[in-house]
């Protein structure tokens, strides 16, 4: 299967480790979405017109803010996990990384290439004469 230069076993479990983590990697982005949404700004944004005045008598007065931002770090470091686990899994499946793999060193010293002769380079057309007014 693909790039898997693992036995069989291994290689099946790719497929469904990498659509977990696609999942869980879009699920983080639409739910981080929404709750920096939440949170309030300057003048409350978002946060107000979805509720955010209930959100903050329920924790305190403070207490919703630090939530929110806690839940916003958390889940930006999941996000930025989810990203680097998906990162490394492209590069190890990609073509540009196969072909990098199978390609040959390049020779230490080039040979000098030499000019072709005189004879087989092309010649520009003649130009056509001018006509007699």
């Amino acid at each position: 299967m693909g790039g898997c230069n693992r036995p069989q076993a291994f290689c099946r479990v790719r497929g469904p480790m990498l659509y977990f983590l696609t999942v869980v990697h879009v699920l983080l982005c639409v739910f981080m979405i929404f709750v920096i949404l939440l949170q309030p700004g300057k003048d409350a944004g978002m946060g107000a017109a979805l509720g955010g005045g209930a959100a903050t008598s329920a924790f305190g007065g403070r207490g919703a803010v630090t939530f929110l931002s806690r839940v916003t770090a958390v889940c930006a470091g999941l996000f930025f996990l989810t990203s680097l686990a998906l990162s490394f899994q492209g590069m190890r499946t990609s073509v540009a990384a196969r072909a990098a793999a199978r390609a040959p060193a390049p020779a230490s010293q080039a040979a000098p290439s030499k000019a072709p002769p005189a004879a087989d380079v092309p010649q520009p057309p003649p130009a056509p004469a001018a006509a007699p007014k």
